[in-house]
C-alpha cells in the first residue's frame, strides 16, 4: 500500500478544467524570508525539474506563464526547502507561506481548489484515525492482547472501506474535474480495477481527456487486462533471500497465491498473521504462497520475514516500486494478491482476511 498521507501531501491545491484566463500568475509571500531564489518545478519521472526561476524581494515573488494542460507543480525556496506542492492552471493564484512552516503553505485563486480541499480535509481525518488504529493494533500485538488486536484490525478494515466508498462517490460527483482523475490515479487505481475502474474513467468528460492522469489511467486499464481473472498469470523469475532463482510457473500443480508486500507496508504486516494461519491450514493440501517483496534492502526484507514467521516462498529484486514482477502485474498499491489455480490461471485478485479464508475453504473442502 502506498502511504496515503504521502500521496495527499503531494497535492494541497488543485484546479478546474474550466478556466477563464489564457495564462497564469502566481503571486507569493513568504513571511520571514526577505531575499532568495524561488524555483517553479515540475515532476519528470518522479524527479523535480525546474521550469522557471525568480527572486524573492521583500518576502514576495511572482511567476507568470501559460499552461496548455493543468499539472502538478512545486515551488522550491533556495536549494532545498519546498512549499506545499500544488496544481497549476491558467488562473491568478496567491501563495501564502511562512519560513518555519513552508509545507503547510496556502494557495487560493483556482475555483476547484475549494472542491479538492473538501476531499483533502476528509481524507486527513480518516488517515489520522487510521494511524491511531494501526498504533493500537501494533501495541496490542506487542503485548499479546490478540482480542484487542483483532478488534483494531476489524475497525481498520471498516475505516478503509469507508475511505474507499467516500473516494468513489467524490470522483463520480466531480467527473468533469481533473481533480477526480488525479484522485482516481492516486487513490483508486490500486484498489479497483477491471470494469469498475473502466466505468469510472469512462465517465470523465472530454474536457479532461488529455490530462496526463486520464492517459495514465487508460494505460493502467489496458495493463490490467493482462492480469484479469481467467487469464494465465504472467510468468516471472526472481531470486529468493539466498540468491536462488524461483520461477512462478515451477509451482504449477498447486493453488498459488502471489502476495505483493513489503516490510514497510503497515497493512501488509497487519494481514500477515491471518495469512500465516491460512498457510498452516492449507499448505499440506496443495496451497502455496510466493511473497514478492517491494523492499529496498535485504536486511529489512529478511527481518520482516523472520519477525512475522512467514514460512512460504519469498522473492525480491529489492527495487522498491520498480520491482520487475510488480511492474509486470501493474501493481501500484500493496498489499495485493493474485490467486492462481493448479494450471496457473488467475481465479481471484485482491483477496484478504475473511475473503481469502472463504475462497480457500471453497478450493479445499473438508
Amino acid at each position: 500500500m502506498r502511504n496515503v498521507i504521502a500521496i495527499l501531501v503531494l497535492a494541497l491545491a488543485t484546479f478546474s478544467c474550466q478556466t477563464a484566463k489564457d495564462e497564469f500568475s502566481i503571486k507569493g509571500t513568504i513571511a520571514g524570508v526577505e531575499t532568495g531564489k524561488v524555483y517553479l518545478q515540475k515532476l519528470v519521472d518522479g524527479q523535480p525539474q525546474s521550469v522557471d526561476t525568480t527572486d524573492v524581494v521583500g518576502g514576495k515573488f511572482e511567476f507568470t506563464g501559460k499552461m496548455e494542460v493543468p499539472d502538478l507543480r512545486l515551488i522550491r525556496l533556495d536549494e532545498q526547502e519546498y512549499l506545499a506542492p500544488f496544481f497549476l492552471d491558467n488562473s491568478s493564484i496567491t501563495v501564502t507561506a511562512k519560513k518555519d512552516s513552508l509545507r503547510v503553505s496556502k494557495y487560493s485563486g483556482s475555483p476547484t481548489q475549494d472542491v479538492f480541499q473538501i476531499y483533502l480535509t476528509e481524507m486527513e481525518k480518516l488517515n489520522k484515525d487510521m494511524m491511531a488504529l494501526q498504533a493500537k493494533y501494533q501495541s496490542a500485538m506487542s503485548t499479546g492482547n490478540t482480542s484487542e488486536a483483532e478488534k483494531a484490525k476489524i475497525d481498520g478494515q471498516a475505516m478503509q472501506d469507508n475511505n474507499l466508498f467516500y473516494t468513489k462517490n467524490f470522483v463520480k460527483e466531480h467527473s468533469n474535474s481533473v481533480v477526480s482523475a488525479y484522485i482516481t490515479l492516486a487513490m483508486l487505481a490500486g484498489q479497483v480495477e477491471g470494469a469498475e475502474l473502466d466505468s469510472i474513467v469512462g465517465k470523465f468528460t472530454p474536457e479532461i481527456s488529455t490530462s496526463e492522469y486520464v492517459v495514465k489511467l487508460k494505460g493502467i486499464i489496458q495493463e490490467q487486462k493482462k492480469t484479469a481473472v481467467g487469464v494465465e498469470a504472467p510468468d516471472f523469475t526472481m531470486n529468493d533471500p539466498e540468491g536462488k532463482p524461483v520461477q512462478l510457473s515451477s509451482l504449477r500443480g498447486k493453488v498459488v497465491m502471489i502476495d505483493f508486500w513489503a516490510s514497510w507496508c503497515g497493512p501488509c504486516r497487519q494481514e500477515n498473521p491471518n495469512v500465516v494461519k491460512l498457510y498452516q491450514q492449507y499448505h499440506a493440501k496443495g496451497f502455496e504462497i510466493i511473497g514478492v517483496s517491494l523492499d529496498k534492502t535485504q536486511e529489512d526484507w529478511v527481518k520482516a520475514i523472520q519477525d512475522d514467521q512467514l514460512s512460504w516462498i519469498h522473492v525480491s529484486d529489492l527495487q522498491y516500486w520498480q520491482n520487475a514482477a510488480a511492474r509486470l502485474y501493474g501493481v501500484n498499491a500493496i498489499p495485493q494478491t493474485y490467486l492462481l489455480d493448479k494450471e496457473g490461471k488467475i481465479i481471484a485478485k485482491g483477496l484478504r482476511s475473511e475473503q481469502l479464508a472463504a475462497k480457500l475453504s471453497e478450493l479445499f473442502p473438508q
